[in-house]
């Protein structure tokens, strides 16, 4: 997929392009994970709310559990 060239503001904020927000279902009031990269990139990853989890059918722990070994690799890929 091709990137978007988007502007950031004096106060550091940027608009995440329409076409992106739609295919990815990000609305007002969502949150996103900014994550940088070893290698330079930022990433922005669409974070589920906790009720579309809980509609998915996850439960907390399940999520805890999701999270937890996501952040032990993200750690380990820093070392």
């Amino acid at each position: 997929m091709a990137g978007k060239v988007v502007k950031v503001t004096n106060k550091g904020m940027i608009s995440i392009p329409a076409e992106i927000r739609k295919k990815y279902n990000i609305s007002d009031g969502d949150y996103v994970l900014v994550k940088e990269e070893i290698n330079g990139e930022i990433k922005i990853i669409p974070i589920e709310s906790v009720e579309s989890l809980r509609k998915k059918g996850l439960t907390i722990e399940e999520f805890r559990k999701i999270f937890n070994q996501s952040r032990k690799e993200d750690m380990e890929l820093e070392e």
